[in-house]
C-alpha cells in the first residue's frame, strides 16, 4: 500500500505546474517489520537521542542532527555493513548495521540542521530486488 501511494505522490508532483508551491523530497516509512530491530544510539546528557536509525523491509533510515556551530561541513561515508556518520566538525560516529547495504545506491541529504541518509539493503545472490 505504501509503495502505492509512494508511486501516486511521484505522479501528482511530476505533473504540478512549475508556478505552484513545491514538495521536495518525501519518505514514507511504515514502520519496522516483525521482529525487526529498531536501533537508537548516541544519547545525551538529557537522555534525548541525535542519532536515529530505523530499519525497514527494503532500506535503513539514519537521521541526526547536524552540528551548526562545528567547523566543517556535515557527511555520512558508507561502507557495507557500517555508516560513519560526521554532524560536523572532526568527530565521528561509526553505526554498525546488521546486514549489508548497497553502498552505490546509498545517498545522504543534509537539509534544515538534520541530515538524513538512506542505505538500501543489499540483496541476495540470486534475488531480486524489491522496488
Amino acid at each position: 500500500m505504501f509503495r502505492d501511494i509512494a508511486r501516486l505522490m511521484e505522479k501528482i508532483l511530476s505533473e504540478m505546474p512549475l508556478q505552484d508551491p513545491k514538495i521536495i523530497g518525501f519518505t514514507i516509512i511504515s514502520g519496522s517489520p516483525e521482529g525487526a530491530p529498531y536501533l537508537d544510539l548516541s544519547e545525551d546528557e538529557d537522555g534525548e537521542s541525535d542519532v536515529e536509525v530505523v530499519e525497514g523491509d527494503d532500506c535503513i533510515y539514519i537521521t541526526a542532527l547536524a552540528d551548526a556551530r562545528a567547523d566543517g561541513a556535515p557527511y555520512v561515508t558508507f561502507q557495507e555493513d557500517s555508516v560513519t556518520l560526521c554532524t560536523g566538525g572532526d568527530e565521528e560516529t561509526v553505526i554498525d548495521l546488521e546486514c549489508e547495504i548497497d553502498v552505490p545506491h546509498s545517498f545522504y541529504k543534509v537539509q534544515h540542521g538534520v541530515i538524513d541518509a538512506v542505505c538500501p539493503k543489499k540483496s541476495a545472490p540470486g534475488e531480486v530486488a524489491r522496488s
